[in-house]
C-alpha cells in the first residue's frame, strides 16, 4: 500500500490503494468513500481495516480524502458535496486503472454514503453496486446533528454552557462549514434520490426515524435494495472510542461478506 496524489479537478487528492497479490477471477474492485469531519477522523481505523480485510479477500481497494478535507489539496471551505462527488468519480477511475477492472462498488460510511449513493447515479462512474453503510438520509437533520456536536464540544472545552444555535455554526468541531457547502448538505433527502446502481445494499447499525424513514421510502419502490441490520459492535464514533484500537468489526464483516457474496 502507499500513498500518493491523483491530479483531478485541478486539485490534488491524497489517495491509498491496497492491490492483491491475485483478485477473483470476475473481480470488482471496491472504492471507500470517506464521512465527514470528526467522524472521518473516528472512522479511519475502521476504514483501514476495512480495506485490509477487503484485499485479503481479493479485492482491490481504494481510499481517498476529498478535495479540502485530510492531506488533499485545496482551502477547507471551498468545496461542496457536488464537487466530492466529482472526486469520487474521479477516483473511481484511478481504482480501475490500477487495479485493470471495469466494475466498481462504491461503499461508504455516513456522509461518504450519501454522496456515493448520488455519484452512483453519473453515467462516467459506471457502479456495479453501492453499500450504504448507516447514510445521511435527511441533510438538514444532518446539519443539527453537526450543530449539537459542535455546542457540546465547545461545552466541554470550555465547561460554559452554549447557547442553543438557531443555525448550524460555521464549522463543526474545526472543520469549516461554509454557507455553500451548508445548502448543499441541506439539501441532500436520501428518500427522493433512486438506487441508481444494479444493486445497492444498505447495512444499518444505527436505530433512527431517518433510517425508518429511508427504509419505508426505499422498500415500497425499490424492493431490490437489501438490508442488512448489523448489532453494532463497537461505539467507533465516540469520544472514547477516537484514541483506542476500536473497530466496529460486526459492521466491517457485514459490508465484506456482502461483497464476497454479491461478487464472487
Amino acid at each position: 500500500m502507499g500513498f500518493e496524489f491523483l491530479r483531478a479537478n485541478d486539485r490534488d487528492l491524497l489517495v491509498a490503494a491496497r492491490l492483491p497479490a491475485r483478485l477473483r477471477p470476475a473481480s470488482v474492485a471496491v472504492l471507500l468513500c470517506n464521512p465527514f469531519g470528526e467522524e472521518a477522523v473516528r472512522a479511519h481505523r475502521a476504514y483501514r481495516v476495512l480495506a485490509q480485510r477487503l484485499e485479503a479477500a481479493g479485492y482491490a481497494t481504494l481510499r481517498f480524502d476529498y478535495a479540502g478535507t485530510g492531506d488533499s489539496g485545496g482551502d477547507s471551505d471551498a468545496f461542496t458535496p457536488d464537487d466530492w462527488i466529482d472526486d469520487i468519480a474521479a477516483a473511481a477511475d484511478e481504482l480501475r486503472r490500477l487495479a485493470g477492472v471495469s466494475r466498481i462498488v462504491l461503499a461508504g460510511l455516513r456522509l461518504g454514503a450519501t454522496l456515493a449513493a448520488h455519484a452512483a447515479q453519473r453515467s462516467d462512474v459506471r457502479a456495479a453496486h453501492v453499500v450504504l453503510w448507516d447514510p445521511v438520509v435527511d441533510g438538514r437533520g444532518y446539519l443539527a446533528e453537526l450543530a449539537q456536536s459542535h455546542r457540546a464540544y465547545l461545552e466541554e472545552e470550555t465547561g460554559q454552557r452554549q447557547p442553543d444555535a438557531s443555525d448550524t455554526p460555521g464549522e463543526a468541531m474545526g472543520m469549516p462549514l461554509s454557507p455553500a457547502l451548508r445548502e448543499g448538505l441541506a439539501a441532500l433527502d436520501l428518500t427522493a434520490s433512486p438506487p441508481a446502481a444494479p444493486m445497492t445494499t444498505v447495512i444499518c447499525s444505527r436505530r433512527s426515524a431517518e433510517m425508518a424513514r429511508l427504509h419505508a421510502a426505499w422498500t415500497a419502490a425499490h424492493p431490490a435494495v437489501h438490508w442488512i441490520d448489523v448489532d453494532a459492535s463497537q461505539a467507533w464514533n465516540s469520544d472514547a472510542a477516537l484514541n483506542a484500537a476500536v473497530v466496529p468489526i460486526n459492521e466491517v464483516l457485514a459490508l465484506v461478506d456482502r461483497i464476497k457474496t454479491c461478487h464472487p
